[in-house]
């Protein structure tokens, strides 16, 4: 089944991001017939920090080895500039990739699995009834079954599918720096996440194989004044223009999606960027992204085979990780909310707020235990308890 070449696909996915390629990579190696449409020739280059946490990483079922830029053993959180929190640890925390090395990986694992992929193939339009779709490319004309838009914030497909899907958006600004030697080598093999930098929001550096990943991130402050707030960033840390800047790009991180979102009807469905679903802490989008193609891959099959209807996903969905995702949204509202508070709260207790985060990210604990663990008299007391051995492992336990 992987070799034939049909006139009529079983599932076609429009982008290859992360979501679209392991769906594509999960679809194909069950035997279905899975077309993956890219609007450009990879790799292209895509704007990310490029973490990869943890539980990301677990969910990816071959290796990546060969895209890992550098890994990050030890994570540190400032409060203006000064550190809160600092993690060391045997196995890295986070992973740290260029998105256009993995999302390459992740196509060619698709294709190895029988998908077809077709590069520069821009998506345009949908026409046809459910199992009978005729997708208008500008590459001509395509027919699938089913239709999947893996293609980010702003999906084309799925206003295609008038889905309607809201959400806010966080602008980020990110670049790389190719920066000295000296800079890159002060901060390989670790991690910082940088609060009381812009209001509202937080800053991070992230070590690549030979340059930084730097980045801006705010949930109330307006596109334009981020690149500002990010020269200073970059400044209070000994870097500047003059280190080299290979790219700097505006992005928006899509966060709080609204309650009645619907991600599927019965043409189709959303996956990745696309629902809104993106960790609304830190603007990491990549572990949703991968979570979303696994329950759509159940959902898609079940479909094909049972002729169940795709409307299940909204449930899976909305069962799986909208909850988490809209719990990690008040706690957000909670650290953004009031900087001045917030700040102040992580000079103080930095130390446990930070082990207790680090803990969602490795997949020991879900952000909805830690909304009950913030919003409970318990952890309220176990924060302001003093910091010493004791509480340490009570607190980690």
């Amino acid at each position: 089944m992987a070799n034939r070449k049909p006139t009529l696909y079983d599932v076609a996915i429009v982008g290859t991001g992360p979501s679209g390629c392991l769906l594509a990579h999960v679809l194909a190696t069950a035997g279905w017939a899975v077309l993956l449409l890219e609007k450009k020739k990879l790799p292209r280059y895509k704007t990310c920090g490029g973490g990869l946490t943890q539980r990301a990483l677990k969910l990816i079922p071959f290796d990546i080895q060969e895209v890992i830029e550098d890994q990050a053993h030890t994570t540190q959180l400032r409060v203006h500039y000064k550190t809160a929190f600092s993690q060391t640890r045997h196995l890295p925390a986070v992973h740290l990739v260029m998105r256009d090395r993995l999302d390459h990986l992740l196509a060619r694992q698709a294709v190895a699995a029988g998908a077809a992929l077709r590069e520069r193939t821009r998506f345009l339009s949908l026409s046809g009834e459910p199992g009978k779709l005729t997708l208008q490319t500008t590459n001509g004309f395509f027919k699938a079954r089913v239709i999947v838009g893996a293609d980010g914030a702003y999906s084309r497909v799925a206003r295609a599918l008038n889905l309607p899907i809201h959400y806010r958006v966080m602008p980020a600004l990110e670049a790389e720096l190719a920066g000295p030697p000296a800079a890159h080598s002060r901060f390989a093999g670790s991690i910082h996440f940088d609060f009381g930098v812009i209001p509202g929001g937080y800053a991070w550096l992230f070590p690549k194989k030979d340059h930084l990943s730097a980045g801006i991130l705010a949930r109330r402050r307006p596109a334009k004044q981020l690149n500002r707030y990010f020269l200073r960033y970059l400044e209070n840390n000994g870097l500047s223009r003059e280190d080299g800047i290979r790219s700097m790009r505006l992005h928006p991180i899509p966060c709080r999606p609204h309650r009645r979102n619907r991600y599927a009807d019965s043409r189709g469905l959303i996956v990745g960027d696309g629902t809104g679903l993106v960790d609304p802490v830190t603007g990491e989008g990549i572990y949703y992204a991968l979570k979303s193609a696994h329950i759509a891959a159940l959902a898609l099959k079940r479909h094909l085979k049972h002729r169940q209807p795709l409307a299940h996903y909204n449930r899976m969905l909305k069962r799986e990780i909208e909850p988490e995702v809209l719990r990690a949204d008040i706690l957000a509202r909670i650290l953004y909310g009031c900087p001045t508070i917030s700040n102040h709260m992580l000079k103080r207790y930095g130390n446990k707020i930070g082990a207790k985060h680090m803990a969602v990210y490795l997949g020991d604990i879900s952000y909805q235990e830690l909304y009950n663990y913030v919003l409970s008299l318990r952890g309220f007391a176990h924060l302001l308890r003093p910091h010493n051995k004791r509480s340490r492992h009570a607190f980690r336990r």
